[in-house]
């Protein structure tokens, strides 16, 4: 049976659901990664069913994002290499390692919404058997993978190349990635 995360300290509602936990991971010989940092947005919705699928479907295309049919391969480690992906988890709930083997495991339950750079690394590892995604991509355009597997060491896709999206798949032009991924890409960093 899978742990749900616990949360380390309270976080208002309001605040829960738009600001998103933060996560940057390193490139390594394998995996590009990305520049921009994976978001989740825990708890962003509660919808059951087919009306999640839907609700979240036409949330992404509001803003711009182009839903998708299919879900990630669960059998390798991969990463999108020609556009930047939102997944929203309708039911059930998976532990993946995201960011490659150098990176971290997490529990996502219905209800979580993560925004993936194109680069950064996923991995099923185990799931409900209700678990159930609903994806869109940032670019109108077919997500394209790469397994780790199949033994690409560079990044032929030039993913750090990719635009970022004019708006956030959940918040639209209000914030969300449209503010960290500004603050990421600053010299700075």
């Amino acid at each position: 049976m899978l742990k749900k995360n616990k949360l380390r300290e309270w976080v208002p509602w309001a605040q829960r659901r738009s600001n998103p936990d933060i996560f940057y991971f390193r490139k390594d010989h394998l995996i590009p990664n990305s520049p921009h940092p994976l978001l989740v947005y825990r708890n962003f919705f509660n919808k059951e069913g087919e009306a999640c699928e839907n609700w979240l479907k036409k949330k992404f295309a509001a803003h711009h994002w182009f839903p998708f049919a299919g879900v990630p391969p669960f059998d390798a480690i991969f990463y999108y290499i020609n556009t930047h992906v939102v997944l929203g988890v309708c039911a059930g709930v998976a532990k993946w390692q995201l960011g490659g083997t150098l990176g971290l495991t997490m529990v996502v339950e219905k209800g979580d919404v993560l925004v993936i750079p194109a680069g950064v690394a996923l991995q099923h590892l185990e799931s409900s058997v209700d678990f159930k995604i609903t994806g869109a991509s940032a670019l109108n355009v077919v997500p394209k993978i790469r397994k780790e597997t199949s033994g690409h060491s560079k990044d032929p896709g030039h993913v750090a190349d990719i635009p970022i999206p004019e708006t956030d798949p959940v918040l639209g032009t209000d914030d969300g990635l449209l503010t960290i991924w500004l603050q990421a890409d600053m010299p700075s960093r």
